[in-house]
């Protein structure tokens, strides 16, 4: 990936494909526009310090060479080095006092160390009473010629060192770690960027399925073919996927010989009347590790309150906790009709 042609190649799949051209002319503004599959570099962080990642789509791998799984919940200043512009990432950060975006064209380093002009663009991502709730960067890399900026000797797997055993107080670790970001410094409130496990049921926002750190949670377009439109790291880790390689397809990855077709139609519609719903399956992992999996679907609204995603958040569970003809409340309720027929 550190070669030149490897940009280059990449800059050509980025094209923006049609569903981008409105951002392209009009910027991301919401939340629901900045998680739409794009071909667009994307990087989606909290809107207070430190400025954690909570979603990265395959083109700004691609272009970086990092992994969402790699990079989430850290920071964006990894893509820093030596010849970033001080002043750049000041202005970046002036900007977003003021709640503006902000566009600069940066000296950033890949994955490997290896130097490339980073053409950001940073968009405040507001909810519907217009409090900050994330930042969207949009990435567009371009080559720089040899020997005008060197490259920086730096190991992958040494890139995000342990912090145990350090003595920093919280709190200053997360204004150290804004400052050496890059992004904005947004004056959103302390702690607004830490997670809590997301409420199952009720009335879920984009907002509080994209910040869920603990639950293994993906997320799809609300239409068929249901594409993964976002998976978290702890769904990574359970299904043994990346983002990467599922982003744009369906959860069909996950099933198999044993996954019960009639029990997931149930679940579908009972989603798609925006309802919520659960049960337990039998899933596959990459692979074809199989596991039983407690799965709890439920619609997502964004900020206009209307239907943007669907969620399902999985849970592993031993095949002694699998209760006996599992089966979501719609399928029971069709199964009472079909009795009292």
């Amino acid at each position: 990936f550190s070669s030149v042609g490897a940009r280059r190649s990449h800059q050509a799949s980025c094209a923006p494909c049609f569903s981008d051209l409105a951002s392209l002319k009009m910027g991301v503004r919401t939340l629901s526009e900045a998680l739409q599959l794009s071909d667009e570099c994307r990087v989606i962080t909290t809107g207070s310090a430190p400025f954690n990642i909570v979603h990265t789509n395959k083109a700004w791998s691609k272009l970086t060479g990092f992994k969402f799984t790699e990079v989430a919940n850290r920071s964006n200043s990894f893509l820093q080095g030596p010849h970033t512009e001080a002043k750049l990432v000041e202005r970046m950060r002036a900007a977003s006092e003021k709640g503006e975006t902000t566009r600069v064209r940066v000296v950033n380093y890949d994955r490997y160390g290896t130097p490339f002009y980073n053409s950001i663009e940073i968009f405040p991502l507001r909810d519907m009473a217009g409090k900050l709730t994330h930042y969207c960067g949009v990435l567009h890399g371009e080559d720089i010629p040899d020997g005008v900026v060197p490259p920086i000797d730096r190991k992958p797997e040494e890139l995000f060192g342990s912090t145990s055993g350090s003595s920093t107080d919280p709190d200053e670790e997360e204004e150290t770690a804004a400052a050496a970001s890059g992004w904005p410094a947004a004056a959103a409130g302390r702690g607004a960027g830490r997670v809590k496990r997301l409420r199952r049921g009720g009335h879920v926002t984009l907002q509080e399925a994209l910040d869920n750190t603990e639950d293994a949670v993906v997320m799809t377009q609300p239409h068929p073919p249901y594409a993964i439109t976002h998976v978290n790291a702890p769904w990574c880790e359970m299904c043994g996927y990346t983002l990467e390689e599922v982003e744009g397809l369906s959860s069909s990855i996950l099933q198999g010989a044993e996954t019960d077709e009639a029990l997931l139609s149930e679940l579908m519609a009972s989603v798609r009347r925006g309802e919520s719903s659960s049960a337990t399956l039998v899933n596959y992992k990459k692979g074809g590790a199989r596991f039983l999996n407690q799965v709890h679907i439920q619609p997502v609204f964004n900020q206009n309150d209307e239907v943007d995603q669907f969620m399902a958040m999985l849970h592993e569970v031993d095949e002694k906790e699998r209760p006996p003809h599992a089966a979501p409340a719609a399928a029971k309720k069709a199964g009472r009709r079909g009795e009292r027929a």
